[in-house]
């Protein structure tokens, strides 16, 4: 489990789920939509209507600490911005 702001988040990760030397991929599920990393497809959460955000990092918390990437159109309805921290958009998406 995560803290975020007070608040416990669970986190998944896979680790290297592209073999040795690739990246993790993390996953951040919220009340209202979740925080990815880049390894997972912003074009399916659109065409699914889902709220995600993209975060880049290795890590849980660079992932919270790292700014938006990119958000989908619903994430954006509930005030996800491009630019805030990945610890901002899952306390937008939790609220």
């Amino acid at each position: 489990m995560l803290n975020v702001n007070g608040q416990s988040v669970q986190g998944l990760r896979v680790v290297a789920p592209g073999g040795e030397g690739h990246p993790n991929m993390l996953l951040i599920p919220c009340r209202k939509g979740y925080v990815m990393c880049g390894y997972l497809n912003l074009p399916a959460a659109e065409s699914f209507g889902d709220a995600a955000a993209i975060v880049g990092g290795s890590c849980f918390e660079e992932t919270l600490a790292n700014p938006v990437k990119a958000v989908s159109a619903k994430a954006a309805e509930l005030g996800v911005e491009v630019g805030m921290t990945g610890a901002e958009a899952v306390a937008k998406l939790n609220a």
